[in-house]
């Protein structure tokens, strides 16, 4: 029963650090010269709930409100440089995580209280370099190609009536993708884009897409639109699949 709560335990907490840590490119609209190097940056917020199953068949089913309010601090941070027809994108993201739960467990008959307490620090980063192979007034399309990595370390601690349990663990997981986004100018102002991607490594196979729109304004854009990212594993350790979706919004900026 412990090995069962601190591997069920372990999965979710997988799945608080992806679901508020994985990124999106910045996209670079404005023309830049050939010779100057250009950069910019962004912010968001991704109400992402998260479902999956974990290696012993369990759900899991997280939504975003539960995620935000175990979340103790973090920060994060993008950045991308582009020059000409070239963009080389970077994410750093930390989060600390604490998630307290009780509950009630049938121990030989006896009715016992069962408290758990997950903590983690999550550590991501995600770097992208993207190509512009087709660029007009009403379009555009970057080619990508990068890797994601994420580590998370856990301390569980599980209290059963008098006996009390500890117990750490930790994992990483390192992708190739490769991916592309398209962009479609509807005014001066507003436009479309659609960026999707897939890869493969320590997961058997990763996927994302996400459609979305954006308003220009002088140095800041407005985005917003719906993100699903999902994982498949095969290596029967921790989590089979999972899935990541919800709306997005946020700001990009250019210096």
């Amino acid at each position: 029963m412990i090995y069962h709560l601190q591997r069920l335990a372990f999965s979710l907490a997988i799945a608080f650090c992806c679901s508020l840590a994985l990124t999106t490119p910045v996209n670079a609209e404005t023309q830049a010269s050939d010779e100057n190097w250009e950069f910019g940056g962004a912010a968001y917020l991704w109400g992402a709930g998260v479902e999956g199953t974990d290696s012993a068949g369990d759900e899991i089913d997280v939504s975003f409100s539960d995620i935000v309010k175990d979340l103790d601090g973090g920060l994060m941070g993008i950045i991308s440089a582009r020059k000409g027809k070239w963009t080389l994108l970077a994410d750093i993201i930390y989060l600390s995580i604490n998630q307290e739960t009780s509950s009630t467990a049938n121990i030989i008959g006896v009715p016992e209280k069962v408290d758990v307490d997950v903590k983690l620090e999550g550590f991501v980063s995600t770097l992208l370099a993207a190509y512009r192979v087709q660029e007009s007034d009403m379009t555009s399309l970057d080619l990508l190609v990068g890797a994601r990595y994420f580590r998370v370390d856990v301390d569980l601690d599980v209290d059963v009536g008098a006996s009390k349990t500890k117990a750490s663990d930790s994992g990483d997981v390192l992708d190739g993708i490769i991916g592309a986004q398209v962009l479609l100018n509807l005014s001066e102002n507003w436009y479309l884009s659609c960026y999707a991607d897939v890869g493969t490594g320590d997961s058997k196979r990763t996927w994302q897409v996400w459609p979305g729109f954006g308003y220009r304004l002088e140095k800041v854009d407005v985005v917003a639109g719906y993100r699903h990212l999902e994982w498949e594993s095969d290596d029967g350790d921790t989590i089979d699949d999972i899935n990541f979706s919800g709306p997005m919004l946020g700001v990009k900026f250019r210096f």
